[in-house]
């Protein structure tokens, strides 16, 4: 683990550490100074009060002082590495003392990549502030033995000195307030990748050392063999911060930096060899027999994924390892091509360190060491051969990755669209499209807007297959399409829709009339449809920026198989696909016949309307100062105030108000609040049943493949029938105990609802092809919880059932628990009576709060968001768009501070680019030239006008840079007249 924390107090700071190492003097090691700056600056071996201060203060030891004119100098930061608790627990035990050599190594080594790497300064040249890399840092280590709970927990405070050198001259490490650059800013924005670092070099110790590993989290491990509750029973300070971040609702690295701090007791000191006495007690009445487990760990064999999959692995780069352990080189090559397939499941382009990372990860069960350098060889290796293709971001220069598929697919989509432009016959003529909409204007509840017209008239004339519909949040898309289906049926024609969300297809057959379904029954649909058997059909994609760059193509590509059409009718500026690519955005630059919806009718509070409509055009502060902002201080009076306001309605008012925040975690947060109003107030009954649900656990198709990515005590559902192995489809299992020879031979221990242990292959899955895994979902993860269910609560599903009708996103509200079923009363008012046995039961979530996600496409007479400044994926532009939009009447939105928020959404980015994006002209000539034998459709419209792109953004470049010049020239003959001026007054 690592958490990074600002440093208040240069004295301070000086103090508490030089105490500390007071206290554990017996160890010279324990104190130490590492990195390069310190290097130049001749500081080695034990620090000294006096010198660290000094740096802290900002006085070099050649006299140069770092303080501004007010003698002022922010101290620095301390990085604190902390070890697994199993190797914290063995040296504590006194059984391995060679551990700490390795994590000392580890932090040393850490240390040098993080400067390498983030170490930066501002520089000024020509009136330009600049962020140049400098490479070094000047860190005083001290090591402890122990937490603030006096349990075992190796762990590195390295305060890190606010200074480094740039072209030989000592200089203040860089800050930045927009977080895009600064050194603390990208080490706390890289926490992960940062800790993983030094995980991964202490992983490889132990692995050199004959230690068996086993991952025990996201990039985490421990040594294997020591029982879980042993761990548990030395985790008190752990347990403390995991309490609090839950009690908070927070969650990720920066938060759990700040939980450290909170719950941070003043440490009482205890003599070393007291508490290790105290420890070698505790762990003998739990049966721990340490020096035991060290003379049998040689006897256990190491985790081995590789040795059960290494040919599978091993062909995916082309290699043969003929029954050899591969090396180093190749296993590195194939924890790049593991890291490749997941990360281009959720993104189109990915950095070489976030590639990096993810390879890192997955190289922690491997049984040999495979160090971070080996992997960032592998990546050239990559990049060398085309597997990887870079790309850079023309504004700030960033380098990315991206694949040849990715790119393709993106390509290939464009291509396709073009290539079908004026294949169709029309729907209907003009003409008989105004008099239809001049005819039903009277039966109308309200007349359709010019917008509604246009997009109306375009849906049914055009001669293209495919089509665009920009629809802004509350135009009414919902409605034009009902209409457009009358007109269309009676041409002899039919929709049909297709969604992303199952709450989405709901609402588009709910208020459309169009018959709707989730993506992946529309794609199957499609793909056992006939050739060119659908020309009678249009098939309508609602809410179209969710859809990801891999469904598209998979459904441009069926559309025009069968003959069909497609219409993507969406919004681009809300929430984009959490998978990869935007590609209802990207059809819409490069050419799609396109119409916009831009009258907004959702909104009948005239100043909320004027909020959207600012919302759309980006201008943040103008849509802030036409919402009601309640500001409150600190994130419980926040979360509490939304809880109370809500509870404070009566009846009508709680079922007319939204209720959504950004994440899971704050909708929980909120949800116990006001399910405990409600137990206060008796709407929800004393007495009922804790339901055991299950909730999704995030892993991609590459990764289910392998057994060290299941944890015991998941739940696993199978969407495929396995008769070998006695494995249903739809059925749920439970993961048991994943013995040595399981991780082995990469078997999967299952145990079914009747107690039968069942060994699964997991190399018994279908082969895996990277065009086909977004949509295989063979495997779905889970892990369980319990959920108290109150009659009076109100709930809604986590999964579709479709033979009972129940849909993800169905709300309802439980009316009473019988002995063998609970009965429910849906938001229709419909009643569904549901066995205890029944898996429906299983995917029940509260649905007080709603995350932005859930929310998109619904509407409300009245909502209340939460927003906070400080939550950088909460606080974006199309989240705030998505939250605003909601509400018919009004709109709340409470936060800590607006002039923050304002900054922050300016600040961040939903923006998921895609390959196209970065690439450019030239590499896609090239790609064209490679797989030109390969494509459907030719690309060449696509590469002009690429190049059409960029040579618009090079004259605005340089329309800019004469502008600048323009207003530098002007602004210093200013300057020359103003001192002029005061020449001549004196």
């Amino acid at each position: 683990m690592l958490s990074i924390q600002p440093l208040k107090s240069a004295q301070g700071a000086a103090d508490y550490y030089a105490a500390t190492f007071n206290y554990y003097s017996g160890d010279a090691q324990s104190m130490r100074w590492l990195g390069q700056a310190s290097q130049k600056m001749q500081l080695s071996g034990i620090v000294e009060k006096k010198q660290m201060l000094a740096l802290l203060e900002g006085k070099m030891p050649d006299g140069q002082s770092l303080q501004n004119l007010q003698g002022e100098h922010r101290p620095g930061f301390d990085m604190t590495f902390s070890a697994p608790k199993s190797v914290s627990l063995l040296v504590g035990l006194g059984v391995a003392p060679e551990l700490v050599q390795y994590h000392d190594e580890a932090v040393a080594y850490a240390i040098g990549q993080i400067e390498k790497e983030f170490a930066e300064t501002r520089v000024s040249r020509h009136g330009e502030i600049f962020f140049e890399k400098t490479g070094n840092l000047a860190v005083a280590a001290f090591r402890q033995p122990s937490s603030r709970a006096n349990d075992p927990a190796l762990h590195t405070h390295c305060v890190t000195m606010n200074m480094t050198f740039h072209e030989g001259k000592a200089r203040s490490l860089a800050s930045d307030t927009s977080r895009k650059y600064g050194v603390i800013e990208q080490i706390q924005n890289n926490a992960h990748y940062c800790g993983l670092i030094y995980r991964q070099y202490l992983a490889n110790r132990l692995k050199e050392a004959k230690f068996p590993l086993r991952l025990s989290g996201d990039g985490l491990f421990e040594i294997d063999g020591i029982p879980e509750k042993v761990l548990q029973e030395f985790s008190r300070r752990r347990e403390d911060i995991e309490r609090h971040m839950e009690e908070k609702g927070w969650s990720g690295a920066k938060s759990a930096s700040a939980a450290t701090l909170l719950t941070r007791k003043n440490k009482e000191e205890c003599d070393i060899t007291v508490l290790e006495k105290d420890w070698k007690e505790r762990a003998k009445d739990l049966g721990f027999d340490a020096q035991a487990f060290m003379q049998n760990r040689n006897q256990v064999q190491p985790i081995s994924w590789f040795s059960a999959i290494k040919d599978k692995l091993m062909a995916l780069v082309g290699k043969q390892t003929q029954g050899k352990s591969p090396s180093e080189k190749e296993a590195a090559i194939a924890c790049i091509q593991v890291a490749t397939e997941t990360l281009s499941q959720r993104t189109s382009i990915f950095s070489e360190r976030g590639l990096a990372f993810e390879a890192m990860k997955h190289s922690l069960v491997y049984p040999k060491a495979v160090s971070k350098e080996s992997i960032n060889d592998a990546i050239q290796h990559e990049i060398k051969n085309q597997s990887l293709y870079q790309a850079r971001c023309q504004e700030t220069g960033q380098r990315f990755l991206t694949t040849p598929w990715l790119l393709t697919i993106e390509a290939e989509t464009l291509a396709r669209i073009e290539h079908n432009k004026g294949v169709v016959p029309a729907i209907a003529t003009k003409e008989t499209v105004k008099v239809f909409q001049k005819q039903r204007s009277p039966l109308l509840p309200y007349p359709m807007t010019n917008s509604q017209k246009e997009a109306m008239l375009v849906l049914l004339t055009s001669k293209d297959r495919y089509l665009a519909i920009q629809g802004y949040a509350g135009v009414a898309k919902t409605s034009m399409l009902s209409e457009a289906k009358l007109l269309v049926e009676a041409q002899g024609y039919k929709l049909r829709g297709v969604t992303v969300a199952s709450s989405a297809a709901y609402e588009l057959q709910e208020k459309a009339g169009i018959k709707t379904d989730v993506f992946p029954l529309v794609h199957q649909e499609l793909k056992d449809a006939p050739i060119a058997s659908l020309s009678k059909t249009i098939f309508i994609v609602d809410e179209a920026s969710m859809l990801s760059s891999h469904q598209g193509h998979e459904l441009m590509k069926h559309i025009e198989r069968t003959n069909a059409r497609l219409i993507l009718v969406g919004d681009k500026a809300q929430l984009p696909s959490v998978n990869a690519g935007r590609i209802f955005g990207l059809t819409q630059e490069y050419g799609i016949e396109n119409t916009v919806m831009d009258e907004i009718v959702r909104q009948k509070n005239t100043v909320l309307k004027e909020a959207v409509i600012a919302a759309t055009q980006g201008k943040v502060r103008e849509a802030l100062d036409k919402v009601d902002v309640k500001e409150r201080t600190t994130h419980e009076e926040r979360i509490t105030w939304i809880a109370n306001h809500w509870l404070s309605m009566p009846q009508k008012g709680r079922d007319e108000t939204l209720l959504f925040a950004p994440t899971h975690v704050h909708r929980e947060e909120i949800t116990k609040l006001i399910r405990d109003g409600l137990k206060q107030e008796g709407i929800l009954a004393k007495e009922g049943v804790h339901q055991m649900v299950l909730k999704a656990k995030k892993m991609e198709p590459i990764q289910s493949r392998f057994v060290a990515y299941y944890e015991k005590g998941d739940i696993v559902r199978f969407n495929q029938e396995f008769r070998k192995n006695d494995i249903k489809s739809g059925e749920y299992y439970t993961v048991g105990e994943i013995s040595k020879k399981n991780s082995q031979d990469n078997v999967l221990p299952l145990i079914n609802e009747y107690g039968k242990l069942i060994q699964f292959k997991l190399n018994n899955l279908p082969k895996y092809k990277s065009h086909t895994a977004p949509f295989e979902r063979i495997i779905e993860l889970y892990h369980a919880k319990s959920l108290e269910l109150l009659p009076g609560d109100k709930v809604m599903w986590t999964r579709n059932f479709k033979s009972n009708n129940l849909r993800n996103g169905q709300c309802a509200t439980l009316h009473e628990i019988k002995e063998n079923a609970l009965i429910f009363i849906t938001k229709e008012g419909h009643q569904l009576t549901i066995e205890h046995t029944h898996p429906a039961l299983k995917h029940l979530d509260y649905s007080y709060v709603l995350t932005n996600y859930k929310v998109q496409g619904k509407d409300a007479p009245f909502g209340v968001g939460l927003m906070e400044s400080y939550h950088r994926f909460g606080s974006t532009l199309n989240n705030f768009y998505v939250q605003i939009s909601r509400a018919v009447q009004g709109m709340i939105l409470v936060t800590d501070n607006k002039e923050e928020l304002v900054r922050a959404i300016r600040r961040n980015t939903d923006e998921k680019p895609s390959a196209l994006d970065r690439i450019s002209s030239e590499q896609l000539v090239r790609h064209e030239e490679r797989f030109s034998h390969h494509n459907s459709h030719s690309i060449q419209t696509v590469i002009a006008k690429k190049q059409g792109f960029e040579s618009q953004n090079l004259t605005n470049s340089l329309n800019q840079k004469i502008n600048m010049d323009d207003l530098l020239f002007y602004s210093k003959k200013t300057e020359i007249n103003r001192q002029l001026i005061k020449e001549l007054e004196l």
